[in-house]
């Protein structure tokens, strides 16, 4: 097989899985356009204490999200900036799929900050590193934690259900990436984050403080998520919730298009479906949510961005 042949053979792998994803989310979407109605008509009375706490905790993954990068920085960064910068890539990322838009945004702003190709190229990597990480301990810590406690299996059926669900994401996820990658490059991605690692043992104590940023950012997310299910009047644990948060993020990460829209509220649907939250309440919920995380930032994030072009934050001195 020469090497025309091979590219093509890869190229339709990729659409055939893209068909079949689209296949399978008709076939899972379509028998509930009926309950849009009923989702539609809880959005107009969520509680409003809890639609308060889901916006605060919001704007707090961007304060999150800000330190991690000073803490992974290889030149001196001023936070106010950097808050600023993470709002612009949010806005940035709304536009572009795969968050292509924030890795830019950041690896052009630590540019501007005087940060060499290798050391800005080394900070965004390990920020995205650390974000499947931290999500990856985030989850097993509190599954350990309240493991010896009922509540946390109580429902019985119910978490089994939330495991296989997350299954079955983390498989598509897994599928998605090979498909797209390839052994080789694959490969190639270890050994450059191998790479990157290093450059940072010079500053050991940065990492494990960044890690801990980027889980506060994840659980602040989750926290925000289980706000917004308090606000449609459903009561879930922590753990719960996260588990159901993990199913939105592998659903949107296999989905390609801006900020996983579609996959990820899928995803939350699913999980709540599976803990036997009502189709409508769930969907409620999971758009409660995008309309906070999602659409209202764009708002805030339109204009971090003007202010960043104005002072052209990301154009390299």
């Amino acid at each position: 097989m020469d090497k025309s042949t091979s590219i093509n053979f890869r190229v339709n792998k990729k659409q055939i899985f893209l068909v079949l994803l689209m296949v399978i989310g008709l076939y899972v979407i379509v028998p509930q356009i009926g309950d849009f109605k009923s989702s539609l008509h809880l959005l107009l009375k969520p509680q409003p204490q809890w639609v308060v706490v889901a916006v605060a905790l919001t704007a707090m993954t961007y304060f999150a999200g800000a330190l991690t990068y000073l803490l992974l920085a290889f030149k001196k960064l001023r936070y106010q900036q950097v808050v600023l910068v993470q709002l612009a890539a949010m806005f940035i990322n709304r536009l572009l799929p795969g968050g292509i838009g924030a890795l830019g945004a950041n690896y052009a702003y630590l540019r501007h900050a005087k940060h060499s190709p290798t050391q800005a190229g080394s900070a965004v990597a390990i920020n995205n590193l650390l974000g499947v990480v931290g999500h990856v301990v985030l989850v097993v810590c509190i599954m350990l934690l309240y493991s010896g406690q009922t509540n946390f299996v109580s429902g019985g059926n119910k978490f089994i259900n939330l495991l296989l669900v997350l299954s079955g994401i983390l498989a598509v996820v897994f599928v998605s990436v090979y498909l797209v990658f390839g052994r080789k490059k694959f490969v190639r991605a270890l050994k450059d984050i191998r790479k990157q690692l290093l450059s940072y043992k010079k500053r050991p104590l940065r990492l494990p403080l960044a890690l801990l940023s980027s889980m506060s950012l994840t659980a602040f997310n989750v926290l925000c998520l289980s706000a917004c299910a308090m606000a449609m009047g459903v009561h879930v644990s922590f753990v719960v919730v996260l588990l159901i948060f993990s199913f939105g993020v592998g659903a949107g990460t296999a989905t390609p298009t801006p900020g996983g829209l579609g996959g990820f509220e899928a995803g939350l649907v699913a999980g709540f479906v599976a803990y036997g939250v009502a189709t409508p309440v769930a969907l409620a919920v999971a758009l409660l949510y995008r309309i906070i995380s999602y659409w209202l930032p764009l708002l805030v994030g339109g204009v971090a961005f003007i202010i960043c072009q104005q002072r052209q934050l990301f154009s390299v001195k």
